[in-house]
Parts: C-alpha cells; sequence; structure tokens
C-alpha cells in the first residue's frame, strides 16, 4: 500500500513519536523510508536585548547545518536496521519543501509529527504539519 514513506523530523517528541510510527507502517508494507530536515533560510535570531543594544542573534550556517546532521543521525539510530532507508538534509521553507519533494519524488505517504518546534512567527502563520497536511497532494498522517 506505502511503497515510499516520508518523514520530517524537527527534534520534537512528535516528530520523534512520527517516526517510530512511520517504522511500523514500513515494516507492516515493505516501505522505503526517507527521513528529511528542513532548514529554513533565516540565519539570524531576533532576540530581546535587555539593553536595547543587540536586536539579533546571528548563527552561522555551519551552526544550523552541523544541528540539522546531528538530528539525522539522531534518526538513524532511532532507525537502527530498518531498510530501506535514505535521509536528506533540506534547504527552504520546511511546508513548501515536503510538499514538492513529495511530489518529485513519488512517496505514496507523509508522516509528521503534529506539533513541531515552530517559530513564535510559526504559532501566528500556521504550523508546518497543518500546512502540509492541507496542501498535500498524498496522504498525510499526523502524529502527536
Amino acid at each position: 500500500m506505502f511503497k515510499r514513506i516520508l518523514i520530517p523530523i524537527d527534534g520534537s517528541e512528535a516528530a520523534w513519536h512520527a517516526l517510530a510510527q512511520a517504522r511500523a507502517l514500513g515494516e507492516k508494507f515493505d516501505s522505503a523510508i526517507t527521513i528529511i530536515h528542513v532548514i529554513e533560510p533565516h540565519y539570524a535570531l531576533p532576540a530581546v536585548a535587555i539593553s536595547g543594544e543587540a536586536p539579533f542573534i546571528t548563527v552561522s550556517i555551519e551552526e544550523i547545518e552541523t544541528t540539522g546532521y546531528k538530528l539525522i543521525e539522531m534518526a538513524r539510530q532511532r532507525m537502527h536496521g530498518y531498510e530501506p532507508l535514505e535521509t536528506t538534509l533540506e534547504f527552504g521553507h520546511p511546508a513548501q519543501r515536503i510538499i514538492d519533494l513529495a511530489k518529485e519524488e513519488g512517496y505514496d505517504l507523509i508522516v509528521m509529527g503534529s506539533r513541531g518546534l515552530s517559530s513564535i512567527a510559526g504559532f501566528f502563520q500556521g504550523s508546518t504539519s497543518a500546512t502540509v497536511a492541507h496542501y498535500s497532494t498524498i496522504p498525510v498522517m499526523l502524529v502527536k
């Protein structure tokens, strides 16, 4: 039924639950699984400055990439022994990149956490999972 499953991760507890659920589905349907972590291209994080002098904390792209690769490695460890398994680190708007990759690569299912580590802006604009569920042309399973 599900030959290819895409699992976006962000390090949240819901993402780890989604990974476990996707593994169970993958084992049942003998599915290929791809784990994706998407880095949003915001390299300056706003901070509340007590003195009012420093409006931003800058983070290098290398630090962000390193964190992304660490998350992917944690996911690989949780999927130890599962085959076939692929991982990818992508750049872009998370919801759009997940939707595009699912369509471009012919995935049958997206399994993702229902509430991730989104920013304050994400809270007001809508969550990544809600956007993916709304605009995806393939089934999306949201896991709490």
